[in-house]
């Protein structure tokens, strides 16, 4: 009997050794797919961020180069304004230089 209870104790032994081995290699596995996967994000996050950055560039020069055209406009506008008051100041004017005109004249 002793042979049997020693051959059912290294059975148990090596089914234990089996089963602790197997755990150990889920386990390694499990942490190396952990791993993968926080790289996985970490790239995800590094990706978008990047692309975020690239896209507020892109945004900043967008936005100066409207406020550029749009202070050309207004400036442009300026002036179109001001040549038109001018030009209605001299057609209201025409008459009142005629008559000055004519009234040295007449003197």
């Amino acid at each position: 009997m002793a042979n049997k209870e020693e051959a059912n104790e290294a059975t148990q032994r090596l089914v234990m050794k089996t089963v602790q081995d197997s755990y150990g290699a889920v386990v390694d596995r499990v942490v190396g797919l952990q791993e993968r996967n926080v790289r996985f994000a970490q790239s995800l996050v590094e990706g978008s961020i990047r692309g975020m950055h690239r896209q507020s560039e892109r945004n900043w020069g967008m936005t100066e180069e409207l406020v550029e055209r749009a202070e050309e406009q207004s400036d442009a506008f300026r002036t179109l304004v001001q040549e038109s008051v001018d030009v209605y100041v001299d057609l209201l004017c025409t008459p009142f230089s005629y008559y000055g005109k004519g009234w040295k004249v007449t003197r």
